[in-house]
């Protein structure tokens, strides 16, 4: 659950000054917004997928929902709003594959506690929370724990800003926490991010924290260890989209029991595919991520994936 918006990508080589114009090398835009990406890269991995979002009554709104639906991710549950306009983020990518957003919160504020109800978790093993709002983590979280459920939250920079006295109480008692180094530098108050996330694990009763790294992979915080994945080398083309690809390759482990490490290994995989492409939705296919584990010497941890989907 969380946002779901229109992405506008625009890749140039710089930004301009005041009053100054600068050529564009490509333009193009597709769906976005964290949670939506997270649900459309776990479908793509063999799941089933269910997102719980809001858009606005436009053009724009209708077009997100009828992509997701193409994805196989169930819809049901997205509202429409009159009063916003479908949020939308325009996403500057570098020629280095990096990215700079604007982002239009619009109708994604039509999400409110009030939504998240335990018919929308009705038949599903994992909650994954992808927005920074507290009032809705904290609903969503009670109500999945009080069903059993496995609960994950990726709150972004919007969470992380609010500082650590106010998230740990929201996010306690969560299995996954998802955040990238500039995250875990925020909320754990060193430049260090090591010792920011043990600044931030030795105050928040979370299973797991998951540090993403970039292109230096990812690091793991559980039962008072560090385990670490270096990522696979590639030519990036795009960014965007790559820490909720992570996180769903990275849930869609856990989900089948797969060991720490190989947890790590399998999301990077996963994200790695996906930075050598255009756009937030352009996550990899199971098949995909067991091609390219089997061409880099994972070829058990390929076969012990596909076993456990089947």
């Amino acid at each position: 659950m969380g946002n779901l918006n229109l992405d506008i990508y625009i890749k140039t080589d710089g930004i301009p000054r005041p009053d100054e114009s600068i050529d564009a090398y490509e333009t193009y835009m597709g769906g976005g917004g964290s949670a939506a990406n997270f649900s459309v890269a776990i479908a793509r991995l063999g799941l089933g997928s269910r997102f719980l979002g809001s858009v606005g009554n436009d053009q724009f709104g209708e077009m997100l929902i009828r992509e997701m639906e193409s994805e196989g991710v169930d819809t049901r549950f997205i509202k429409r709003v009159s009063h916003e306009r479908t949020g939308t983020v325009i996403v500057i990518v570098g020629l280095d594959g990096s990215k700079r957003m604007i982002r239009y919160t619009g109708a994604n504020l039509g999400l409110t506690p009030d939504d998240v109800t335990k018919d929308v978790i009705d038949r599903v093993s994992h909650v994954h929370i992808a927005l920074g709002r507290t009032e809705i983590i904290e609903v969503a979280k009670r109500i999945a724990k009080s069903m059993g459920l496995m609960v994950s939250v990726d709150g972004g920079t919007p969470l992380a800003r609010k500082g650590l006295d106010i998230v740990k109480d929201v996010v306690d008692g969560v299995d996954i926490w998802f955040m990238n180094s500039f995250e875990a530098r925020e909320l754990g108050h060193s430049e260090n991010f090591v010792r920011a996330a043990e600044n931030i694990v030795s105050r928040v009763r979370v299973k797991e924290l998951v540090v993403t790294l970039g292109a230096r992979g990812a690091l793991l915080f559980r039962d008072g260890e560090v385990k670490y994945s270096d990522a696979f080398r590639v030519s990036p083309v795009d960014t965007t989209g790559a820490g909720d690809t992570f996180a769903a390759a990275y849930v869609t482990a856990t989900i089948l029991n797969l060991d720490p490490i190989d947890k790590l290994v399998f999301a990077n995989a996963a994200a790695s595919l996906k930075v050598t492409r255009r756009g937030a939705r352009s996550s990899p296919k199971i098949g995909e991520v067991i091609d390219f584990l089997e061409s880099l010497g994972y070829a058990k941890l390929a076969r012990e994936v596909l076993g456990r989907l089947k």
